[in-house]
């Protein structure tokens, strides 16, 4: 779990973090099946676990491909325990561990309705089944310093492999042999993987916030955005830069700076204890002000980690607050039917002094 250069995952504390929610929620235990926040709690990575977590400690259930792993994945958490288990014996095995007590939380966010009912009818007929919301989602959103080094050196290896392809856009080539190329730079520049699927949009496309790359030919005078990420260790990065093959004309000279100013406000107002809300004013102030309110479609950011798109959400009419640790994206942008879009992002994480950003690319968008 731990990469060359990297600070340790430590998820000793993790353990007590989640206790208290629990407690606090009024139950007396938590199940816990996304991926995700299971190896966020315990360490471990594998494909197929299912958690119980109570005051008396941690317990994965796994399958025998796991049978060596999960006890070395799991052996910094204070009180933990993994099971090796055939599924049809899950089931009266959780029911059995979970038999004193009254309320058992439910991850309602992920858990399908057939797994729901399974659980509530089948394994823990005696307790009374409480759905629960983002309650480790939101412990999550507060990195620690070896989840923010993780963030910062995919972002890192993402910056050095944009910036050896980059030139190749002067060679017009498609969008997907361009993506392909970046792809390839970032798994050669040591990723474990891509943070998601690579986004290049050139021309008209660019004017669609998540298009999938297509043949069409990047030529001259078109935008290019260009949205990208890398894991390392399970957390991943996310940056977008927005390009021009040539030089700006003066319209898209006013489109971009426009979505850069807009970003730079976002960033200046993303602070300890600030509404995410008020961030996504910011940015769409400027935006408005230019006379596109209409053309900015989504929200300014998202929390990322180990899943691209978590806790915090930043947009209007939400109630999330940014917190030291934060890891967010900002990520305005403008886009123009017909005509092209511009969106710059980067990944920041919040401290004492304010944003800092952990993507590094420059902003310069001629691509001579």
């Amino acid at each position: 779990m731990t990469s060359p250069g990297l600070p340790p995952i430590d998820v000793r504390n993790r353990e007590q973090r989640v206790f208290d929610t629990i407690a606090a929620s009024e139950l007396d235990a938590l199940v816990i099946t996304t991926p995700s926040n299971i190896r966020w709690l315990t360490g471990f990575a594998g494909s197929n676990g299912l958690v119980v977590a109570d005051d008396q400690g941690v317990v994965l259930f796994t399958d025998s491909r796991y049978a060596a792993r999960a006890p070395t994945e799991l052996e910094h958490v204070a009180s933990s325990a993994s099971v090796i288990i055939e599924r049809a014996k899950l089931g009266s095995a959780v029911g059995a561990l979970l038999q004193d007590c009254d309320r058992v939380g439910l991850e309602a966010d992920q858990v399908s309705w057939n797994q729901h009912c399974e659980i509530d009818t089948a394994w823990l007929v005696e307790q009374t089944v409480v759905a629960t919301s983002a309650m480790i989602e939101s412990l999550r959103s507060q990195k620690d310093d070896a989840e923010v080094a993780r963030i910062e050196a995919a972002a890192s290896i993402v910056d050095s492999a944009l910036g050896s392809v980059r030139a190749q856009l002067n060679d017009q080539p498609t969008e997907r042999e361009f993506a392909r190329s970046l792809d390839a730079a970032i798994r050669a520049g040591g990723a474990d993987d891509l943070g998601f699927a690579t986004i290049v949009a050139s021309g008209p496309n660019s004017a669609i916030p998540h298009h999938a790359p297509t043949d069409r030919q990047i030529r001259a005078g078109d935008l290019v955005i260009v949205d990208v990420g890398a894991e390392i260790d399970g957390y991943r990065s996310d940056m977008t830069r927005t390009f021009v093959v040539g030089s700006l004309s003066a319209d898209q000279r006013l489109h971009y700076e426009t979505v850069i100013d807009a970003q730079q406000a976002a960033v200046d107002a993303m602070r300890d204890g600030v509404a995410t809300a008020e961030v996504d004013a910011a940015a769409r102030s400027v935006i408005s002000d230019a006379g596109w309110a209409d053309a900015f479609t989504h929200g300014t950011g998202h929390g990322v980690g180990l899943d691209i798109h978590e806790l915090p959400r930043v947009a209007q009419r939400v109630d999330d607050v940014y917190k030291l640790g934060t890891v967010a994206t900002v990520e305005p942008g403008v886009y123009l039917s017909g005509i092209g879009g511009v969106r710059i992002e980067d990944t920041c994480v919040v401290t004492e002094s304010g944003a800092r950003r952990l993507t590094g690319f420059p902003k310069d968008p001629e691509v001579l």
